[in-house]
């Protein structure tokens, strides 16, 4: 599988390369350019908005703090959250205050000689960022590594079993699959992955790492047109997850559809790209939407042309 995260840690590592290779004449592009990448893209500028609203400066703060800076004081900061949220809000406060983008001109950020002024400036105030980005990113990457082995597991060795565990409940259909999907993400280490404490939105299906100050939030929605959950039951799980993102300061939310239905669901999202898992960028923040086939289907032979729902990125979101 392709992992969209992979390519974006990808893209972070080129473009800060590109400022260690900027000569003199093109550092200030570079940086410009770097800035607005951060910026144009959707889920990193949801982190970095997530950040920045957990540790916000005002423009007086970042008076204070030049002034401290050009006396030699030494920051510090209370973790990497805060220190690529400062990094990244003094560096817009000083391209607005001085309208540029060619911070090596100025004395503050000088050592001797241009190589030593782009490194130090580079590792300063962009390695922070891109660290923090990239520990974020990883965390991701392993959430959607984890679900996409349990999506295999389900489809490949468990379907028959969970779907008759399905089929003979009478009521509470969902909690058979929250439970078995609770109990894979235990043994892959998701430390406690049982509580369901209540936010301002209600009660989330899985939250994971509730102790961390990055708990892991998981919706389960099941398609059955049989038993009435069609596209809205799917339209009510983004709603949700959207809303405990919120109450729970996360910039990511991963969705999970166990598709109890004859038909085949087909996610037309703008972002999937052939990219596993399909996500959607919303207000800043990503979500990706898990489908586990757990359907027991006749064969392609037996049943003849298979049914396809489509659901599209504009019928979650509007």
């Amino acid at each position: 599988m392709n992992y969209s995260n992979h390519n974006l840690r990808t893209d972070l590592q080129e473009w800060k390369n590109r400022l260690y290779r900027s000569p003199y004449g093109q550092f200030g592009h570079q940086l410009k350019y770097f800035l607005n990448n951060l910026k144009e893209n959707k889920q990193i500028a949801g982190i970095m908005s997530e950040a920045s609203n957990q540790y916000s400066y005002k423009e007086e703060q970042f008076d204070e703090i030049e002034k401290q800076l050009m006396r030699g004081t030494k920051l510090s900061f209370e973790n990497e959250i805060n220190q690529a949220a400062f990094c990244y809000q003094f560096l817009e406060y000083f391209v607005i205050k001085y309208k540029t983008h060619d911070l090596h001109i100025y004395t503050l950020f000088q050592r001797s000689g241009f190589d030593k002024t782009r490194d130090k400036i580079i590792e300063d105030y962009i390695s922070p960022i891109i660290y923090f980005l990239h520990d974020k990113l990883d965390k991701s990457n392993s959430t959607i590594y984890l679900l996409e082995k349990y999506k295999k597991r389900t489809e490949w060795f468990f379907k028959k079993e969970l779907y008759e565990q399905y089929s003979s409940a009478s009521k509470n259909y969902e909690q058979k699959l929250e439970d078995d999907l609770r109990l894979f993400l235990f043994d892959q280490g998701i430390d406690y992955p049982f509580s369901t404490p209540m936010s301002s939105s209600g009660r989330a299906d899985i939250v994971g790492e509730i102790d961390t100050d990055d708990p892991l939030i998981i919706e389960i929605k099941i398609f059955d047109r049989d038993k009435g959950y069609g596209k809205s039951r799917i339209k009510d799980g983004f709603a949700q997850i959207v809303k405990y993102a919120n109450d729970y300061n996360k910039d990511v939310g991963y969705l999970v559809i166990y598709n109890m239905d004859i038909a085949e669901l087909n996610l037309n999202f703008n972002e999937s790209n052939g990219i596993f898992p399909p996500c959607i960028k919303f207000n800043n923040k990503t979500y990706y939407i898990i489908v586990i086939d757990t359907k027991l289907r006749e064969t392609a032979s037996k049943s003849g042309t298979i049914k396809e729902i489509k659901l599209t990125e504009k019928e979650l979101t509007k």
